[in-house]
């Protein structure tokens, strides 16, 4: 499904008049070495590891890309791969199943976004504004997304509200949410998470 921003945005974004946070890049904030500290309901997370980056490949017409290999936790075998490119303000990710690329979110802000997965449920991302966040001494643009899960008959099942960095392709911070069953349109916080430290590369 497309992204959608209305036609007077639909016109400029064709014309290259927006696109995502001014310096965010797919990756570009990332480095070989490079460990991600996150923080959950107060309890320090295993660390993110970055095993190599590579910028700017030519990998779909029109975009620009990067390769990042991550481990999430030390005893993790062997890296996970991503490929990413960004085309305007929207983010497509390498599926290597099908062997094509598909939109993996939108980046830029005020944008609509909805899919549907393979069990039946649709999935809506909506973006808010842009903001910049320091972390580490690092300034971090972010977009204000808000991702919501409902079941094929359009009931919500759950929430997640995050501020999403193209330039670590993922988020600095968010939180986990399910609906609330005794207030109507109401959500439940259930999880929080936050990006507290940027370990960089040692020399």
């Amino acid at each position: 499904m497309a992204v959608s921003r209305g036609p007077w945005i639909a016109a400029l974004l064709s014309a290259g008049f927006l696109g995502a946070p001014e310096g965010a890049r797919p990756a570009s904030g990332l480095e070989a070495g490079m460990q991600l500290l996150y923080e959950s309901e107060g309890e320090r997370q295993p660390p993110w590891s970055i095993d190599s980056v590579r910028l700017g490949g030519k990998l779909r017409e029109g975009s620009e890309c990067a390769v990042v290999h991550l481990r999430r936790r030390p005893d993790q075998l062997s890296p996970e791969e991503s490929r990413l490119c960004l085309a305007n303000d929207t983010l497509y990710r390498w599926d290597a199943k099908r062997e094509d690329w598909a939109i993996a979110r939108p980046v830029g802000p005020r944008m609509t976004w909805t899919t549907r997965e393979a069990g039946g449920d649709v999935v809506r991302y909506d973006t808010g504004e842009t903001a910049e966040e320091k972390i580490s001494g690092h300034a971090i643009p972010v977009v204000h997304t808000t991702v919501t899960t409902s079941d094929s008959a359009g009931t919500p099942k759950r929430r997640l509200r995050e501020r999403y960095a193209l330039s670590l392709a993922t988020a600095t911070g968010g939180t986990f949410e399910t609906p609330d069953t005794g207030r109507a349109g109401a959500w439940r916080s259930q999880r929080q998470f936050e990006l507290r430290e940027i370990r960089p590369v040692a020399r």
